[in-house]
């Protein structure tokens, strides 16, 4: 018979991990990592755990986050133990849909749930896809829920936290700020957490008060409130929200006047414990003129951001919007697209909605020739696909006059730091490489260092005009030694 004879020891080793979280001001990366892990039993010495999904088991694993529990334990107990992995569904289908009245509406068609099922977490694929008696919000776009947005590496951070904000409005991670390059995702997660939380009310707000806008359509709003003498009502109707959803907040630079009033209307909104989105298309740090004071208060929250998907979560996403159109594209064409298209999600979805478009229209069969032409101004010529991280690292130390044990070592030093940066953002840019992978590949390192690099030289981009110039002379080379 099973038991839980190990979890005082589980008890007290996941708080030990927190309070160590906690002392280095880092609680919200506890929560995301280590809060929706949950204790079931243990038979001898091996421990039943559950897990939001096989994705974050294995990035938990892969992070030696796992074995760092399994040691702790010994230490207590003497013992080796095993962990053994359950994913747990129910929890994800109670954080998104609160109007299920049984197991029987949990059910979902198997043909919608095979999708690339190792790119996003399986506690997805068997959520049905409208919660009961669904609402529509006027501002919100339906199709921007959480069962349709395809989680992968580049964005199961966001994800997560999204999904946590919905579950605690107003308690975790307010303001939420999500960050990213444009067609990644970040007004689909942000709508998500309106579209729940309007269909889901917390409790005691029978019908919350939710407003979405864009920074554009706000400062609009604004000017037109002081040009008619209606401010008044201005902030009343912001002040007296529930939830707050602002899209494009990086237009603020220079807006004086509207920086103020949502300095006030956040200071508001914060003493009810009104949750805040924001979304950006790079972290608030580097939003320049907007008076530090908001600057701190996006910053007092917590701030997540988007990478651009991976060739496996390209894939995913293809297949899934496929699926829900009801076209069946062939497995080439998925591919073709996949590993031309690596920018974004939109322009992913345009192409895919180019050659539906063609096989709707004209009734013929879709070839891959024929997915070519039609693409022909999409498909990257010249790709970098044959390039690989031993060649970027080659041609990176060549250019800088150090070892490959340099650039793998872990000196600080510039000489050394600068080259490492710039391998990790090229072997990002010129391969479907992730950054767990890439981190392998230099030594070891933890995936979120080697994040930290890719935006280290993201940032010097828009900042340092030289950097664009270094980057391209080592993107030729990279290119020239292919040929040699």
């Amino acid at each position: 018979m099973s038991s839980q004879n190990f979890k005082v020891f589980w008890d007290e080793v996941l708080n030990n991990i927190q309070q160590e979280y906690i002392s280095n001001n880092n609680s919200s990366e506890f929560d995301l990592w280590y809060g929706r892990i949950n204790y079931i039993e243990d038979l001898n010495s091996e421990l039943t755990v559950s897990f939001p999904s096989k994705f974050m088991f294995n990035q938990l694993n892969t992070k030696g986050y796992i074995q760092t529990i399994k040691d702790r334990i010994k230490v207590l107990t003497s013992m080796e133990v095993t962990i053994k992995p359950v994913y747990d569904n129910e929890s994800l289908k109670e954080n998104l849909s609160k109007t299920v009245e049984s197991e029987n509406n949990l059910k979902t068609n198997d043909s919608e749930t095979d999708i690339s099922k190792d790119s996003y977490p399986e506690s997805e694929q068997n959520i049905q896809k409208k919660p009961v008696e669904i609402k529509k919000h006027p501002q919100l776009k339906e199709e921007y829920t959480f069962e349709r947005f395809v989680v992968g590496e580049n964005n199961e951070y966001a994800y997560s936290a999204s999904v946590a904000v919905s579950k605690e409005p107003g308690k975790k991670f307010n303001p939420l700020l999500i960050y990213g390059e444009t067609g990644l995702g970040k007004t689909h997660l942000m709508q998500s957490i309106g579209n729940f939380l309007y269909n889901n009310p917390p409790e005691g707000k029978e019908h919350p008060q939710i407003c979405y806008t864009n920074l554009d359509s706000l400062l609009n709003e604004f000017t037109k409130s002081l040009r008619d003498k209606t401010m008044e009502r201005f902030t009343k109707k912001y002040r007296n929200l529930d939830v707050l959803l602002i899209d494009d907040i990086q237009f603020l630079s220079k807006k004086e006047g509207l920086q103020n009033e949502l300095f006030y209307t956040f200071e508001a909104l914060s003493q009810k414990n009104a949750q805040m989105v924001f979304t950006c298309d790079k972290h608030i740090s580097e939003l320049k003129d907007v008076e530090q004071r908001l600057i701190s208060r996006f910053s007092q929250g917590n701030a997540v951001d988007l990478q651009s998907p991976n060739y496996e979560t390209r894939k995913a996403i293809l297949e899934k919007k496929s699926q829900e159109k009801g076209i069946a594209i062939s497995e080439e064409i998925i591919d073709l697209i996949s590993k031309s298209v690596k920018s974004n999600v939109r322009e992913l979805e345009g192409c895919l909605n180019k050659v539906i478009g063609y096989a709707e229209l004209t009734k013929k069969p879709l070839t891959l020739d024929m997915a070519k032409k039609l693409l022909v101004d999409n498909i990257k010529t010249g790709t970098d696909e044959s390039v690989t991280i031993d060649t970027i690292l080659k041609v990176v130390c060549n250019y800088y006059n150090i070892t490959i044990a340099d650039i793998k070592g872990t000196a600080r030093n510039p000489k050394f730091a600068m080259p490492r940066h710039i391998a990790v953002y090229l072997s990002r840019k010129m391969t479907d490489r992730t950054f767990t992978e890439i981190a392998g590949e230099l030594g070891g390192r933890d995936h979120t260092t080697i994040m930290n690099s890719n935006k280290k030289i993201e940032s010097l981009l828009q900042t340092d005009e030289s950097m664009n110039d270094t980057l391209e002379i080592i993107k030729n080379k990279i290119r020239d030694y292919k040929k040699i």
